[in-house]
């Protein structure tokens, strides 16, 4: 069987996600939904998983919970892609900006809100520049030199904001 793991690099793995941020990057606001229903299932479904684990400390429960979460997650984010688009990007920004759940919780509302009201002309760059960062990370762990790396993740992402900015005009 040929050998796919190169040096402890999971090849097909970034191969794969060099293919995902393409995809992002070039069609990220066309495919807004299904990424949204996908990203706020997951979102909530982890959520409501640590939680109802925490308070029943039943796997069975917590286990029902997170599958009904999930399909709750999935239907809110295919109708609503805006709102849980600009929950998931404040989320994920504000775990990054502060500790703690209180101001979690808070930053990721006040950063919702923001991300939700500049939704229409800061999507596209959100997902461009998602797509481009994945393609970046990925080619870099296949061997490709930094430097190309990076103009080639520069290229892309401008591509990719112009094709999504100029399918919404």
């Amino acid at each position: 069987m040929p050998q796919i793991i190169i040096e402890g690099i999971d090849v097909p793995a970034h191969v794969i996600a060099t293919i995902i941020g393409l995809a992002m990057c070039i069609w990220g606001v066309q495919l807004a939904r299904f990424i949204s229903s996908l990203a706020f299932a997951a979102v909530l479904g982890y959520a409501t998983h640590i939680l109802t684990y925490g308070l029943f400390h039943s796997v069975a429960l917590s286990i029902l919970f997170t599958i009904l979460a999930i399909f709750i997650g999935f239907i809110i984010g295919f109708t609503l892609f805006k709102v849980a688009l600009s929950i998931v990007f404040g989320y994920a920004i504000s775990t990054i900006l502060v500790r703690g759940a209180v101001l979690t919780l808070l930053m990721t509302i006040v950063l919702a809100a923001v991300i939700y009201i500049l939704s229409s002309n800061v999507l596209a760059v959100l997902f461009a520049a998602t797509g481009a960062s994945l393609v970046y990370k990925s080619t870099i762990a296949l061997g490709l030199q930094p430097t190309i790396a990076l103009i080639i993740a520069i290229l892309i992402g401008v591509v990719g904001v112009y094709n999504q900015l100029r399918r919404r005009m």
